[in-house]
């Protein structure tokens, strides 16, 4: 079931080079307009800042992470872009 949110409309300055990035993956059908990608970019963005202070307090108690740990780290972003990617590609695919 899709839930459906109330939306607005509003007007944003954005750097030449963001706009034609943003357009770019419009137009390659990884978003379906230039809102799409600017409510997933808030999103993402309100999702994170609890995860950005939950790291935080890691580190404060625990240190700095290691090599291997930041290693573990890139591994499993790495797994994660490409299922997002994925993901992505078949959303495109099902509209």
């Amino acid at each position: 079931m899709m839930v459906s949110m109330a939306t607005m409309k509003i007007t944003v300055s954005v750097p030449e080079e963001l706009v034609t990035y943003i357009r770019a993956e419009v137009e390659a059908g990884r978003f379906d307009s230039v809102s799409a990608y600017m409510t997933r970019a808030a999103e993402r963005l309100r999702d994170f800042d609890p995860l950005d202070l939950l790291i935080a307090g890691m580190v404060a108690e625990t240190g700095e992470p290691d090599e291997e740990a930041r290693a573990a780290v890139g591994d499993a972003m790495a797994r994660a872009r490409a299922a997002l990617h994925a993901g992505r590609t078949e959303a495109s695919d099902a509209a």
